[in-house]
């Protein structure tokens, strides 16, 4: 089950790169092309501003996706480092379950809200709907959600692989002469 697990987070880190990759490099170019065309062209282009701003907010998004998925958000570890046994495991539950809730609710529940209200809405230079930028937040939430999960099972491997390893006795050495 934890290879399959481990897998799944493979799986969903590679997508993640590979699409907050491609964001990023036509981010770079939007960016570029609004350079060239502001001082070289002297008619700055319209379009890749707003498109960069679009592109910022979902690649930002994906990476706090990822950062869940890698252990690498920003966490306040000072109290979980000072405690050990049932506390510690009680203060990483506890963690888990806000973070869960928190994306459900607010990323999950709040995104498709935000999504709903604002597809009939079009931005001013693209014409895009609105709702698809908004878009990312409850893709972001079931990602952070998923992330959480696979980091609970992965935790409870962990946790059962050192279980083991500690019911494993050494047999008592001979000796001899």
């Amino acid at each position: 089950m934890l290879s399959t697990v481990k897998s799944i987070k493979a799986l969903l880190n590679r997508s993640i790169m590979i699409i907050a990759s491609i964001l990023t490099i036509i981010l770079v170019c939007c960016a570029l092309w609004q350079v060239f065309s502001r001082y070289i062209l002297g008619s700055p282009s319209i379009i890749t501003e707003e498109l960069s701003r679009f592109l910022l907010i979902w690649a930002a998004m994906l990476g706090g996706a990822y950062a869940f998925g890698s252990k690498e958000q920003l966490a306040i570890v000072f109290l979980k480092s000072k405690l050990k046994g049932l506390k510690k495991k009680s203060i990483e539950i506890f963690i888990d379950m806000v973070t869960i809730i928190f994306a459900g609710s607010v990323l999950v529940k709040g995104g498709v809200d935000l999504v709903s209200y604002t597809l009939s809405q079009t931005s001013p230079i693209l014409g895009l709907p609105m709702g698809y930028v908004y878009m990312i937040l409850p893709i972001t939430g079931v990602l952070i959600i998923i992330y959480q999960l696979i980091n609970i099972l992965e935790r409870r491997g962990q946790d059962a692989y050192s279980e083991q390893q500690e019911n494993i006795s050494v047999p008592p050495q001979n000796s001899e002469g």
